[in-house]
């Protein structure tokens, strides 16, 4: 007799795969518009040449506030990738997180391009947009690398494209270091001193975005993976009493048609498992074909416990001795099973 028991189930998200990127086009783009826009500025504007300050002074500050949100968001994503350790743990809150973080950056760049900057500074403000627009875009594609890479066997093909994530932020702050430096200039032209960005850096150290980091880097985050499930106990209803016969346990039950098992099985590892199935065989020592029931617990946290129920089983009667062999079967990446199964025997009346 074989069943099926559905506890409580968490969404699992599924992380789709991407192609691998080439950021040569983008970066040639990105250099050529600035280009373009350097040769503008110098043509139309020069560093000396004033126009309205008010106009000026209001995109500085609009602009400022933006870069401000930035740093806010690459904040959070550096206390998150430096946490990761920990965070991967509950690889749905970790989707949630990334997902969050792309969002934001997203309405971000949106917002800045409803910003109309003064001529002087459109070649600046193309830089700001482009450099927004990678750090989105290094989140959106970092979410499933990542995450697709915490569950596959190769992390060497999702190193290469978190390595080309990465250098996307790095792209991102060379691309903010010449929006700041050509839009303060302009202010500093146009008597505006007081008027000034901050600093903004999501990529502190640009070698991490090598592919050889990368890699080492998930080595390691794979490396604190603990998977590990066991079985606590097994208890009888009617409720049974416990003797030793000849050196063995043997569990004592009343005598009665049917009894029903209810095994604890605990997730003893720091990763969150799934379709985590539990079997349970019954035989006895004159019926030695076994009766055999299959539950599968749909989801389980670290740390979690779950009882599990088997219901129905008749064993033999009169004094015969009946063997239950109880297990729980390993998780992927499982290596210590030896508290994986329970040998019990009992016997009726």
């Amino acid at each position: 007799m074989t069943g099926k028991t559905y506890y409580a189930r968490r969404s699992t998200p599924r992380f789709s795969g991407r192609g691998r990127r080439n950021p040569a086009p983008a970066i040639i783009v990105a250099v050529v518009l600035l280009i373009f826009g350097c040769w503008l500025f110098n043509l139309t504007c020069g560093r000396g040449k004033k126009e309205d300050t008010s106009s000026l002074g209001e995109y500085a500050n609009r602009a400022r506030a933006f870069v401000e949100a930035s740093n806010g968001i690459g904040q959070a994503w550096n206390e998150t990738w430096s946490g990761l350790s920990d965070l991967i743990a509950d690889t749905e809150d970790l989707n949630r997180r990334l997902e969050e973080l792309g969002n934001q950056a997203l309405d971000l760049l949106s917002q800045a391009k409803s910003l109309v900057p003064p001529r002087s500074l459109e070649s600046a403000h193309e830089a700001l947009l482009i450099c927004l627009e990678q750090r989105y875009r290094a989140l959106k594609n970092l979410r499933p690398d990542l995450l697709n890479a915490l569950s596959a066997l190769e992390t060497e093909v999702y190193a290469q494209s978190i390595s080309e994530d990465l250098r996307e932020m790095a792209y991102s702050d060379g691309n903010y270091k010449f929006f700041r430096r050509v839009a303060e200039e302009v202010l500093q032209a146009n008597n505006l001193q007081d008027v000034s960005f901050p600093e903004s850096v999501w990529l502190q150290d640009w070698e991490s975005a090598t592919k050889k980091r990368a890699l080492a880097f998930l080595e390691a985050l794979r490396a604190t993976e603990v998977h590990g499930m066991a079985l606590l106990k097994v208890t009888f209803d009617p409720a049974s009493s416990i003797l030793e016969e000849n050196g063995e346990v043997v569990h004592r039950l009343p005598s009665v048609d049917e009894v029903s098992v209810t095994v604890t099985v605990e997730n003893q590892g720091n990763r969150p498992e799934k379709e985590v199935k539990v079997t349970l065989s019954l035989y006895s020592t004159i019926n030695t074909s076994p009766t055999r029931q299959e539950k599968t617990i749909e989801s389980m946290g670290p740390g979690e416990r779950v009882e599990v129920v088997f219901q129905g089983l008749r064993p033999t009667t009169g004094g015969v001795r009946n063997i239950l062999e109880v297990k729980v079967e390993p998780v992927p990446k499982e290596t210590f099973i030896e508290n994986n199964d329970k040998l019990i025997y009992f016997t009726l009346g």
